[in-house]
This record gives structure tokens, sequence and C-alpha cells, in this order.
């Protein structure tokens, strides 16, 4: 028998039937673009890790439809110089606003909402008025003019007490941890545009993680968006109940983010581990924690803060990173537990659940500030030059992530 004549052929062998359809799928745009548009971020995620292929369409994607700019360019005509602002003050943007970016998703009838730390409320509002064009519309026991209520002048040197909640004022907005509610709005391409500015008491976090629920503990820094609950969020469709001094009796909240589609969640059963709640009770948190879902933004173009003054280290992140919290049973339900490290030797105000990092910043608070108001009251220090130090708070906030003890009490059973 005469041997099969064999053509010889540089050609690829014909590829695995997996291999072939993985690279139809995620070889081009308009297909991956139409499944990855359906699924959750972590599905998103998990897709990414299958193959180098399909990793590639979901970072394409993601860069896409995690696009900052064009979020923020529905009410603001220069996203960056914005985020610069942002940089430059921590101004946290949360809310709905938060929700729809890591959602992915639009609420026609919603506004954005700002918290902005004390001692830069001004700065953003004259931003905002001033290049943006938005105009300051009071409520009914505010001045026609911003200007009256918001100083732009801050004393960061004075002491800072530990005051009680005012129950009126928490009665009236609603949010622990709020100063007061700003609103300002102009006319857009597509309508009137609203924007909140919240001047918080102590910070931007502390107001946040006393939302009504988990689904809006989400925010956007200068540099990264954070959701503090992303599997209860994204993935369950699920929300908690926080509860604060003032129970929730607005139940258009309840309605609005059931028709969202989040179903809500009055408490964590008793019994419930820490590890099977995508609530993560009972379990002492930080900001980019590994339950954290953190989403890095490009920073390319946004100027960071400068250094506050010569007496100070530079400090350029956002300070919202420097803080901690823990879900616990408070009362009749579920609530946010922490200590605020609050003192006029650190610029921005923190929070914590850590005993021995807050016992060794009140130390230093109480002999670092003895010192500098001394050298004040003898002239011997400017008011402009007092030291801040938020740098050297980060470099505790390190040390003692692994020297850990929490002043939660907790029954180990």
């Amino acid at each position: 028998m005469s041997p099969i004549p064999i053509k010889h052929t540089s050609q690829r062998p014909p590829r695995l039937a997996y291999e072939c359809a993985v690279g139809e799928l995620f070889g081009r745009a308009p297909i991956y673009d139409a499944i990855f548009s359906c699924v959750s971020p972590h599905t998103l995620v998990r897709i990414g890790r299958s193959c180098r292929t399909a990793y590639a369409a979901s970072k394409d994607f993601s860069h896409r439809a995690y696009n900052i700019h064009r979020h923020l360019s529905r009410y603001l005509s220069e996203p960056l110089n914005f985020r610069s602002l942002q940089a430059r003050t921590g101004t946290l943007i949360a809310g709905s606003n938060a929700l729809q970016f890591l959602d992915r998703t639009f609420y026609p009838e919603s506004d954005m909402d700002l918290y902005v730390h004390p001692g830069h409320v001004r700065e953003v509002l004259d931003y905002l008025v001033e290049r943006e064009g938005y105009k300051f519309k009071p409520d009914s026991t505010q001045p026609e003019d911003y200007r009256e209520i918001v100083s732009d002048e801050w004393d960061g040197t004075q002491i800072r007490d530990e005051l009680l909640d005012d129950d009126e004022l928490l009665l009236y907005y609603q949010i622990r941890g709020v100063e007061s509610v700003l609103s300002i709005e102009k006319r857009g391409p597509d309508g009137l545009l609203k924007i909140q500015l919240i001047a918080c008491k102590t910070s931007p976090f502390e107001a946040i993680i006393n939302f009504h629920s988990t689904c809006v503990m989400n925010f956007i820094a200068f540099d990264a968006a954070y959701s503090l609950y992303p599997m209860g969020t994204f993935e369950k469709r699920e929300t908690l109940s926080v509860w604060r001094a003032r129970p929730l009796h607005d139940l258009t909240v309840v309605i609005k983010y059931g028709q969202r589609g989040f179903a809500w969640i009055s408490t964590v059963p008793v019994g419930t581990s820490p590890q099977n709640s995508p609530f993560y009770p009972f379990t002492d948190r930080t900001v980019g924690d590994r339950y954290t879902w953190k989403l890095p933004l490009d920073t390319r173009g946004v100027a960071l803060r400068s250094q506050m003054n010569p007496s100070s280290s530079v400090f350029q992140c956002d300070p919202v990173i420097y803080n901690g919290w823990a879900l616990e049973r408070v009362q009749h339900g579920m609530g946010t537990v922490y200590k605020t490290i609050k003192s006029s030797v650190f610029r921005y105000n923190y929070t914590t659940t850590n005993y021995k990092l807050n016992f060794k910043l009140w130390l230093f608070a109480i002999e670092q500030g003895f010192l500098s108001r001394i050298l004040l009251e003898n002239n011997l220090l400017e008011k402009e030059s007092w030291p801040w130090f938020d740098a050297e708070l980060a470099g505790s906030w390190e040390t003692f992530k692994h020297d850990f003890l929490s002043f939660i009490r907790r029954d180990s059973t």
C-alpha cells in the first residue's frame, strides 16, 4: 500500500473549540460590552481572571465604564479641576451619586451630594459658584447669601471638644455628624442640576457611616472610589438598615431604594457569623480593608495637596483612608461603632476601633497640643504656622495595623 501523502504547512493547528469561543466573545468590544454591562462588579472581576483574552476585555470595559470624568461631566464642566479641589480639601462625593458610578447605572431624578471637612466649606462653595456657575438656593432658615453663614476663616487651633449630637439638628438633617446642608443649582442641557453640599461636624466619613443603610455607604475621593459593603450592595442587592438616635421614619427612603432594586434588611439575625454575612458584622473594619471594594481612578493631571504650612509634613493622600469602624448591635438593631480621633494637632478628624492607636494618639495630642499652645500664647508661633501632624498619624496607623486591640468587647461565644 502506498503511503498517504502528507502536505506540510506552517499554518497553526486548529484551535480548541473553547479557545475559538473565547476569542469570539472577548475579542470584540461590541460583544463583550453587551455581556459585561449585565453582570455585577464581582462577576466582572471573576470573568477577567478566567484567561488573558477575558482579562484584556474586562480591563478595556472597566476603563470606559468607570470613566470618572464622564461621570462628573453631568454636573461639572471642568471635572479635572474639581478633582484637584477634592485632593486639596478631602471632599467626598457620596450618596446615590457614588452608588450610580459604582453600579454603572443612572437615576434621572437624583442630585450630587458633596461631604466637606470643617474649614473647607467656603472654599468648595466658592469654587462651584464662581467656576461652575451654580447659584445658592437657601432653605427657609438660611439667608440669601451663603457667605453670611459660611465664613472663609476657620481656626483649626481651637480645642475640639467632644459634643453630644444636637437632637434638634439630628431631627432636621437625619444624619449624625452633619453641621448644615447647603443647596446650589443651575440649568444644564438636560434640565435643572442640583448639588447638596453637606458641611460635616467631624468628617465626611463619620457622616457616611451613619447613613440610613449600607447600600449608600459608598464614596468617591479624588484618587479612588470605595464601597464599604460591596457584596451586600452589588451582589446580594440588599441594604441593611443602620440604627440611629432618630429611627428611620421617612418611608420615602425605603420606597425609593426598594424601587431601585434593593431589598431592605432590618437587622442581622442572632447567631450570624461575620464570615457568612455580606455586611461583615462584629468585625473591626478600616477603609481599604479586604472587605472594601476600592476602585483606583486615573489621577493624571490632578494637582495634589501642597504642604499645609512650613511647620507641617507633606500630607497628600486623602484622609479618608485612615478611618475605622465596626457594625455592632446597638439598641434595637445594627449600628456603626467607633471612637473619634479629634484634636487640634491634626488638620482632619478620624475614627477608629483600635484602642492602642487611639490611646497613643491621645497621649501625643495632649503633649504636642500643650507645647504648640504655649508657643502660640507666648507669640513664639503664628497661627498660620500651627503644625499639623496628619502625616505622622498616617505612620502610626500603619504601625498599629499589625498591633491591633479593639476597644469593642464582644462575646467570644
